[in-house]
């Protein structure tokens, strides 16, 4: 009787530190998966710090592996399709590079960046009215991002509007062109673009 006693509780000693165990395990895992995310973006940015490195250095191919790199780190990383699209323009693989900059706005419409690069491709290819959202994307964002970033400033903000002035007037769209010409004056009064074309500016 007292062996079956005896036995009982030691099952039931070694069960309870299965289920110990078990749970020790799951909290484990759970900071581990925590850790991971939180790590992430940290991860994918010093990637992509190599990536470029080795772009400036006429590396490709090791910039290409640094940016699938990233991707398996983060597939919707909006940094790292754009290094992507920039090694496969250098290569000039254009489909590529015009696939991998979408994928860059997509999942991020706010990288000015990629809008302004992609909408200088659609430019290069005479494909004005396809650069025009694009760099409207970048002119609605406005000199001062919305989102905060490392970078807060907006250097593409003037080139976006200076070439949707250009790229207003290929398409005959005289409407538009005059907006964006009165916003280029007033946030811009030394630009070029815009006091090469002879619209008023508002009265104040």
């Amino acid at each position: 009787m007292e062996d079956r006693l005896l036995a009982s509780r030691q099952r039931r000693e070694r069960i309870q530190e299965y289920k110990d165990t078990a749970a020790k395990s799951c909290y484990s895992l759970i900071i581990v998966v925590v850790a991971l995310i939180l790590l992430r973006p940290i991860m994918v940015n010093q990637i992509l710090g190599l990536a470029s490195a080795y772009s400036n250095a006429g590396l490709l191919d090791e910039s290409m592996r640094q940016c699938d790199k990233a991707l398996l780190i983060d597939g919707n990383s909006s940094g790292a399709w754009s290094q992507s699209a920039r090694v496969y323009r250098a290569r000039g693989d254009r489909y590529m590079a015009y696939t991998a900059y979408q994928r860059a706005v997509e999942a991020d419409p706010s990288n000015c960046s990629a809008n302004f690069e992609l909408a200088m491709m659609y430019v290069e290819d005479g494909k004005h009215a396809l650069a025009i959202p694009c760099f409207d994307q970048v002119r609605r964002l406005g000199p001062e991002k919305a989102r905060v970033s490392s970078e807060p400033r907006n250097p593409y903000h003037r080139a976006s509007l200076e070439m949707l002035i250009l790229c207003y007037e290929k398409e005959n769209d005289v409407a538009n062109m005059e907006v964006a010409i009165k916003e280029a004056r007033i946030f811009y009064p030394n630009s070029g673009v815009a006091r090469e074309h002879s619209v008023p500016l508002p009265e104040k």
